[in-house]
Order: structure tokens, then C-alpha cells, then sequence
């Protein structure tokens, strides 16, 4: 320690107890700050998790209208295919039956 700092050191404390008590202090607050920044993040991780599950069910039912809504269309145009195939039956056979 040099003369300077052992002079502010003086200053500040005025005895050696007064310095480990400062000392102490100061980690029990830094532990203090530490813990509570602990708490808070693990707040926000379960916070982010929860949203993330909300999020997957939510792709979840969207992906199950998507399919609903996927079996429907094919199924309309398969059945519009199947008439239009029906139509194009029963015209030809009315058409035979005016020939004759």
C-alpha cells in the first residue's frame, strides 16, 4: 500500500474494524444483488417457458384446422371431379338414347 492510498484509507475508516465491517457489508449487499438478479432470471425463464408451451399449443390447433380445413378442400374437389366425371356419363349415354 502506498502513502497515498494508506492516507485515504485513514479518511475513510478510522479503525481497522470500521474496513471489515465496510467490507463486509459490501459482499452481503453484493451477495444480496447477486441472489435477487438469480431470482429474477429464473422469473423470466419460467415466464419464456410458459410462453413457448402456450405458443406450441397454439401451432398445435392452428396445424389441426389446417388439416381439417386441408380434408375439406380435397374432399370437394375430389367430389366436383367425381360429378363432373357423372355429368360427362350421363350426357353420353342421353346422347346414344337420341341417336336411336
Amino acid at each position: 500500500m502506498n502513502e497515498e492510498s494508506f492516507e485515504e484509507f485513514n479518511e475513510k475508516f478510522a479503525s481497522v474494524e470500521e474496513a471489515l465491517q465496510y467490507i463486509a457489508d459490501s459482499q452481503a449487499k453484493s451477495e444480496f444483488i447477486h441472489k435477487r438478479e438469480n431470482v429474477e432470471f429464473r422469473k423470466r425463464a419460467e415466464k419464456s417457458e410458459k410462453e413457448i408451451a402456450e405458443i406450441r399449443e397454439l401451432q398445435k390447433q392452428t396445424q389441426k384446422h389446417l388439416d381439417y380445413i386441408t380434408k375439406v378442400l380435397r374432399f370437394n374437389i375430389e367430389e366436383y371431379e367425381f360429378q363432373e366425371e357423372k355429368l360427362e356419363k350421363a350426357g353420353k349415354i342421353l346422347a346414344r338414347k337420341r341417336e336411336k
